[in-house]
């Protein structure tokens, strides 16, 4: 009898022993996964993503248990009190694989967007993807391609004027975003950048089409990567330096009162372009802050233009999606004014035809819209 009992207290005492030790285990691989993930793209981190399957996700899951299979119906159609509840609780949501994930791994957050206002055929598997370069790659200055210059279209001269008044302020806060077909041997989305030929060509081209329609307008050209290099600074504060060249330009010039920031996606062609009449654009969406108390303002704006832009082609826009502050800047400079816009156009692969038509688009819905309320 006492043999017996030794013998149970024995297998007792190892199982507790490895389970102990297939914690600490755990911790450790969990704690090596964690810091390898900090300095990894956000670009590869998405193709992982992108190549997950839902379905075959999903099915992992209910191999184990059952209730899982809830998450295929909750994607189709609605999701049951029992989901809800579950992702109140958790914040994880069974009809979103990925946000099983991104919750318990601060780098990945960058994946978790808030999408207001969805663009046609959105999901997880094309949603924008941030940049996250490094000052050398920022300021990387390739040999490129002399842009084409080619004329905005022609307008008859403009019937009302701002009487020489500047009310547009177009700026980039992200200066160095260029486009692969500008750049001889690039290949990567890391590689599209240039102090010289970068969206700040795009800028250019709207400030004319708006002078086209009587509107005075500004395109800020300051190399923010330049400036960040010059402090010693990294990409997150790119923000800042946004910041302070659009709050000079303010205090220089009261009548400013939109704000523009034109960046670019790092996805590529077959997410960022679309095919209209046989002629292609480059596909654009809208950024919001939400960490500006009258941020209400500016997505109501973001609601208007895009509404006008889906008028014209609902396939054209991406939608519209909200940032706060751990998932990025948070206000984009958009407290400033409650006419501002953070608008992505197009991605890494598109070329400046495709971009010169989706900005000549742009350009003519916001003209409309000054001139609209202006009345």
């Amino acid at each position: 009898m006492r043999q017996s009992i030794y013998i149970k207290t024995f297998n007792l005492k190892r199982v507790m022993a490895s389970v102990f030790v297939g914690i600490v285990l755990l911790f450790l691989l969990a704690s090596l996964f964690v810091t390898s993930m900090k300095n990894t793209k956000s670009y590869y981190i998405h193709q992982w993503f992108e190549k997950m399957s839902y379905e075959g996700f999903i099915k992992a899951f209910e191999y184990e248990n059952a209730y899982f299979k809830l998450g295929d119906e909750s994607h189709k159609n609605g999701q049951p009190i029992g989901n809800i509840l579950f992702s109140f609780i958790s914040n994880i949501r069974l009809y979103d694989p990925k946000s099983l994930i991104v919750h318990e791994i601060s780098s990945m957050s960058k994946f978790e967007n808030n999408i207001l206002v969805a663009g046609e055929g959105i999901d997880f598997t094309n949603l924008p993807i941030e940049s996250s370069l490094t000052i050398d790659e920022i300021n990387h200055n390739p040999a490129v391609k002399d842009p084409i210059n080619e004329p905005i279209n022609p307008t008859k001269p403009p019937t009302k004027t701002t009487n020489g008044k500047d009310v547009f302020l177009i700026y980039h806060t992200h200066s160095w975003e260029s486009f692969l077909p500008l750049i001889p041997g690039a290949k990567s989305p890391n590689q599209a950048t240039s102090p010289k030929v970068n969206v700040s060509l795009l800028g250019e081209r709207m400030r004319r089409n708006l002078e086209a329609n009587g509107i005075g307008a500004i395109d800020d050209k300051t190399n923010i990567g330049a400036e960040l290099a010059q402090r010693n600074l990294k990409y997150p504060s790119s923000y800042k330096m946004s910041r302070a060249v659009v709050q000079e330009a303010l205090s220089k010039d009261r009548d400013l009162d939109y704000l523009i920031d034109i960046h670019r996606d790092d996805q590529r062609k077959d997410v960022t372009t679309i095919d209209i009449d046989g002629k292609k654009y480059a596909k654009l969406y809208f950024i919001v802050g939400v960490e500006n108390k009258d941020y209400k303002k500016n997505l109501q704006l973001a609601k208007d233009i895009n509404n006008e832009v889906k008028k014209f082609n609902k396939g054209l826009s991406r939608g519209i999606y909200s940032k706060n502050y751990k998932q990025g800047n948070g206000v984009y400079n958009q407290d400033l004014s409650p006419n501002s816009l953070l608008i992505e156009v197009g991605g890494v692969d598109n070329t400046l035809p495709e971009l010169y038509r989706t900005i000549d688009l742009l350009s003519e819905i916001l003209s409309n819209y000054y001139w609209e309320h202006q009345k």
